[in-house]
């Protein structure tokens, strides 16, 4: 199934002009024709909570260039397809937008394992591409020549949450990740991290989507009795995993899930048990990045909800290669790339720069806590909201 989002230039969402970075350039011509934006989107499978708002978060970057006059003169239009959260799918589907549909630009799917299969067309076709939600930072190695990292590498989600629980007294670590691209380097650098700080990891696990025991996860986890529980993964295993452990009658003294909590459908589906987990993010409302408070306010004003980090990756995206494009006054993928690669882009989420692969350097992920139904900023101390709530209750 495919779904095509075009952007008109009728929409009266308030959008300073500045933003987009292409002041000065000519207005479009009424014959232009459109610059096509290609992408995938999980619409549909496990993927689409989150994908959902990494791609509200690009149609308000395109809206807000449309409205600032386009890039290059043209109108922008964005061109995406249901990928159904399968690997398989995006790569014949980013296929089709670059062998049939003739996109002049792309951005990059969601989750570092879709992303991971998609890369090597990339490389092969030579486009420039961000990739706003490949986290994973294998997918930016020697072999990678195209595509740009957007998003802070998965290595430091919940970063942070170890060295705390040991300032606090904890001392063993249970770790259990999806086998997915981007969960499984989270699930490794925690446990890398915990031999690190001389914490004994009791209890470890993977598994698959489709076969997942979250009870006999929750189970062996209790048995093993951690202080620390840490969950490398997407939003329903995340969900999954919070209830089990209850139903387990488990509540371990720290727990943090990467990607689950941020969602604003997370606190409905586990209620309470949210309340005191530990997850992360790269970008926060109360962030001094140039236009933060503007992207807020044109975002509630669109879709009459509160953005997350995924909503900035995407928006982030047409951002950053709205400025390549108005820096290299071209849609030459050659010249686009160079660019992405040498140059630092102050985002929303924070500057973004990258080495000569397209790996990340600049953003990075700091953590929050579910403080009374309510997202709260723990780190960096600079910028911290509210101090860490210890234990976890489960209620």
């Amino acid at each position: 199934m495919s779904i095509l989002h075009r952007i008109g230039h009728k929409a009266l969402w308030p959008v300073a002009a500045a933003l987009v970075g292409v002041a000065g350039l000519p207005a479009p011509s009424l014959a232009a024709s459109p610059i096509i934006i290609g992408a995938t989107s999980s619409d549909t499978g496990p993927l689409s909570a989150d994908a959902t708002e990494n791609l509200m978060g690009m149609k308000l970057g395109i809206k807000e260039a449309n409205d600032a006059g386009g890039w290059l003169g043209r109108k922008l239009e964005l061109k995406v397809y249901d990928d159904e959260s399968k690997a398989g799918t995006a790569v014949r589907l980013y296929t089709r937008l670059i062998t049939e549909d003739k996109a002049n630009l792309l951005v990059g799917p969601y989750s570092s394992g879709i992303s991971k299969a998609v890369t090597p067309l990339f490389n092969k076709y030579k486009y420039a591409v961000i990739e706003p939600e490949a986290s994973d930072p294998s997918i930016f190695d020697s072999n990678n020549h195209w595509a740009i990292q957007g998003l802070a590498n998965s290595l430091g989600y919940l970063a942070q949450l170890l060295p705390l629980a040991k300032e606090h007294g904890a001392k063993t670590v249970a770790v259990t990740g999806l086998q997915s691209a981007f969960t499984l380097a989270c699930y490794n650098a925690r446990l890398d991290q915990a031999k690190k700080l001389g914490m004994k990891v009791v209890y470890k696990a993977t598994y698959s989507m489709a076969s997942a025991d979250f009870n006999g996860i929750a189970l062996a986890a209790k048995n093993a009795k951690p202080d620390v529980v840490i969950t490398c993964t997407y939003y329903p295993d995340s969900v999954g995993i919070v209830k089990a452990l209850h139903a387990q009658g488990f509540t371990p003294k720290f727990l943090g899930s990467t990607i689950g909590p941020v969602s604003a459908s997370f606190t409905k589906d586990v209620g309470p048990l949210a309340n005191r987990i530990f997850s992360n993010t790269s970008w926060w409302p109360t962030y001094k990045t140039p236009g933060n408070k503007e992207f807020i306010a044109n975002y509630k004003a669109a879709f009459n909800a509160q953005p997350t980090y995924h909503s900035a990756a995407g928006y982030s995206a047409i951002y950053v290669l709205g400025k390549a494009v108005a820096a290299t006054k071209s849609l030459d993928q050659t010249k686009l790339r160079d660019w992405l690669l040498s140059h630092s882009v102050p985002t929303v989420q924070g500057p973004s720069k990258v080495n000569k692969n397209g790996r990340e350097l600049g953003l990075l992920m700091e953590m929050v806590q579910m403080q009374d139904q309510k997202l709260k900023l723990i780190t960096p101390p600079e910028s911290a909201e509210a101090k860490p709530e210890i234990p976890y209750t489960g209620k």
